[in-house]
């Protein structure tokens, strides 16, 4: 989920927000059915023996924010099967969004332990770390997913993120540069690139990052942008005159 960047200093933690949590499923919607709700509680109907399909439709439950009834169905996932990798990290979900980050660790760590090639999980406990302010811990948890899925999208800008929370602005803009390697048109990674740069007084690398997230059409607090840029201009300006 996208947080509107703030008109004051922005914050890294508050930064960090912006990339949200991994979800397991994605959805084809099938005009045959109202929701996916319907369709998998029909699945549901005709396939009680089934975790998988109690596993997702308590997803759909977790994605509708109807977090008890979502547990119930993902104890029916965990009663069939208690080693079902997508019903832990499901209920994991769950106690993310009730705020017991702890818990969910917990789980999304024992989804990952039963299946190591599953790397939903990984990223989630990065998240969950950076919501904890263990930054250290969140880097090695993002690492961790990126040699799984160096390709996802803002899975580096996470990375760069939880760098920048450590105030380690060199990995932070590695990160964000990777990022682009994957995705050059993540206007994102050129704001994150352009706040780095501006931490590390490299202020003309700023300035052309800042201004390439402003090419793009559509993107969120122009406006802001525009001052942040208008604000380093200023800096530079002032900078050039005391060396003259």
């Amino acid at each position: 989920m996208i947080e509107k960047i703030k008109k004051c200093a922005v914050e890294w933690s508050l930064l960090g927000v912006t990339i949200g949590i991994l979800s397991l499923w994605t959805y084809q919607r099938n005009t045959l059915w109202n929701s996916e709700l319907e369709l998998w509680k029909d699945c549901a109907r005709k396939s009680p023996r089934k975790e998988r399909i109690y596993s997702h439709l308590g997803f759909i439950y977790v994605e509708s924010g109807q977090l008890d009834e979502a547990e119930k169905i993902l104890q029916k996932a965990l009663t069939l099967n208690p080693r079902y990798a997508p019903a832990l990290y499901n209920m994991g979900l769950i106690r993310y969004k009730k705020g017991q980050i702890d818990e969910a660790i917990d789980l999304y760590r024992r989804a990952f332990e039963l299946d190591p090639l599953f790397s939903e999980p990984v990223y989630n406990i990065g998240i969950a770390y950076f919501h904890k302010g263990q930054y250290g811990e969140a880097v090695e948890a993002y690492k961790k997913f990126l040699d799984l899925r160096p390709d996802y999208e803002n899975g580096h800008n996470s990375l760069g993120l939880a760098y920048g929370a450590l105030k380690d602005w060199d990995n932070a803009i590695k990160a964000f540069q990777e990022e682009l390697r994957y995705h050059p048109d993540n206007f994102y990674a050129h704001l994150y690139l352009g706040l780095a740069y501006k931490e590390t007084e490299d202020y003309l690398m700023a300035l052309a990052h800042l201004k390439k997230m402003l090419a793009h059409p559509n993107i969120p607090n122009a406006e802001w942008v525009k001052k942040a840029i208008s604000s380093i201009e200023a800096v530079v300006k002032k900078d050039e005159k005391a060396g003259n």
